[in-house]
Order: structure tokens, then C-alpha cells, then sequence
């Protein structure tokens, strides 16, 4: 039942256990720091929500009927005792680990608490360090420093476009040289002989 869960709460950003709360995940943008020179990459947290009623969504019941192929009264079933076990986990002090998602666990004064897990992040993204030689992700975007202020640009397919093209002219200007050079030596041994 967990992995056909987890699927639905990554396509759809939120799940809700009866009787224990939501999850969802909130997106965090991208920014970026001016003055390590990163560019920090967007990341998604997973948020959980304490909630003791009873509501599940309709649409996960569809999608988990449609996924198991079974009909909706047995997933209906199926979901009701998957959320009995974790509640009877939890209830003899067990922690209820959700792959990919955290940790739930009883605290102090019967508290639920949430531990998010972060070896397993939903987006696998890297922080890009500017003006990094070795990293070809690095040409992006450029900084500049005007003493005071840094000045932001950005490379666009236009300035890379008219590189190319230099660069395509610099390299082949000596089959010019030396196209001209046999037309000179056929004119000579035309004319002599």
C-alpha cells in the first residue's frame, strides 16, 4: 500500500492519513547568493500536519483502486488497515518509518512528532558554484565586481550564437589563404607553360 501512497503524494504534493494529519510538500525556490557566488539550487520540503479527522480525499481512493486494480470498497479496506497499523504502532511507542517521507513517533505527552528524512530528497539538485572553470554548468550566469557593487548577467543563445560564428571564421581563414595560393601557382604554370 506505502509505495502506491508515496506515488500519489509525490505526483500530487499532499497526502492525508485519517486520524493523523496531511503531509505535503512545499517548494522552496531557487536563489541565489551573492556573496559565496552560488547559485542555490530549488529544493522541496515535506511538511506535516497534525489533524485528527477522519477525511480522505476521493481522487486517492480512484488512483489507488486504479494502481492496485481492485475494486474502491477494497482499497477503501485496505487503506482503513494500513492507517490502523501505523495508529497501533505509534500507540505502542514504535516509530513508523515512511521511505522517502520521515519518521513519525510518539513524544513527550503523547505528542506526534514528524522527522523528515534527508537522505532522500524528491528533486536531486546540486548547488552551482559562478565562475567555476571546471563546471560547464558554471557559464550560466556570470558576477562582476565594481568594487561595491556586484553586477549580475546572463550569457544568451544570441552571444553564444555570434561566439560560434567567430570562432568559425578565425579557424578557416586559412583554406582562403591557401585556395588563393594554388589559384596563383596554376596562373604561373599556365602562363609559362
Amino acid at each position: 500500500m506505502y509505495p502506491f501512497l508515496y506515488k500519489y503524494f509525490l505526483v500530487n504534493k499532499k497526502v492525508g492519513i485519517p486520524g493523523l494529519g496531511s503531509f505535503s510538500l512545499q517548494e522552496i525556490p531557487a536563489s541565489l547568493d551573492f556573496v559565496k557566488g552560488m547559485l542555490r539550487a530549488p529544493q522541496s520540503k515535506i511538511i506535516f500536519t497534525k489533524s485528527e479527522a477522519d477525511f480522505v480525499d476521493k481522487s486517492l481512493f480512484i488512483y489507488l483502486g486504479r494502481e492496485m486494480q481492485v475494486e474502491e470498497w477494497q482499497v477503501a479496506k485496505k487503506f482503513q488497515e494500513f492507517t490502523a497499523a501505523i495508529k497501533s504502532n505509534l500507540d505502542s511507542s514504535k516509530a513508523v518509518e515512511l521511505p522517502g517521507i520521515g519518521k513519525l513517533q510518539k513524544g513527550y505527552d503523547d505528542e506526534l512528532l514528524f522527522i523528515a528524512d534527508t537522505d532522500a530528497t524528491v528533486i536531486p539538485s546540486v548547488d552551482i558554484k559562478l565562475n567555476n572553470t571546471n563546471d560547464t554548468r558554471a557559464n550560466l550566469v556570470e558576477l562582476y565586481s565594481t568594487g561595491e557593487n556586484l553586477i549580475l548577467t546572463e550569457e544568451t543563445e544570441d552571444d553564444k550564437l555570434e561566439m560560434i560564428i567567430k570562432h568559425k571564421e578565425e579557424d578557416y581563414w586559412w583554406v582562403y589563404a591557401l585556395i588563393l595560393a594554388l589559384m596563383g601557382v596554376g596562373a604561373l604554370l599556365y602562363y609559362y607553360i
